[in-house]
């Protein structure tokens, strides 16, 4: 496990960055044959999303985490309980963000951002496990 994992303010600011780089990129890339203006406008609400989202995930995730470590619940439903509340953050945000703005599909549009972010969720879950034991 690398070092700056177990700094806390890293793991908090290190995924938001890194998202905000690739998701910004990503949008640019594909909509640059659509202009500069286009491309960068995409890439900032993109990268800026993809930003916001993933650090406000860490947030929830390092607060009842830790939260939920102070009971008597067992790690594993403590556990349970960090994912469905991360998760149910991303879903209600993704569908409600492309509802108010009227996207077609939304179940497909939603889809592979909400599977990387459980995979992303349950990473950062057993990775502040590791780092509690």
């Amino acid at each position: 496990m690398p070092a700056w994992i177990h700094n806390k303010t890293l793991r908090l600011w290190i995924p938001p960055i890194a998202g905000f780089l690739f998701y910004g990129a990503w949008a640019f890339f594909i909509n640059f044959s659509h202009g500069w203006d286009s491309a960068i406008t995409a890439a900032v609400t993109q990268g800026g999303y993809s930003f916001t989202i993933t650090l406000v995930l860490a947030l929830v995730i390092e607060f009842l985490f830790q939260r939920l470590s102070d009971t008597s619940i067992t790690a594993l439903w403590r556990n349970v309980w960090v994912f469905i509340a991360g998760f149910s953050l991303l879903l209600f945000t993704s569908v409600g963000i492309n509802l108010l703005t009227g996207t077609p599909e939304i179940f497909w549009t939603v889809l592979p951002g909400l599977t990387v972010s459980a995979v992303y969720t349950v990473m950062y879950i057993l990775t502040l496990n590791k780092v509690e034991g």
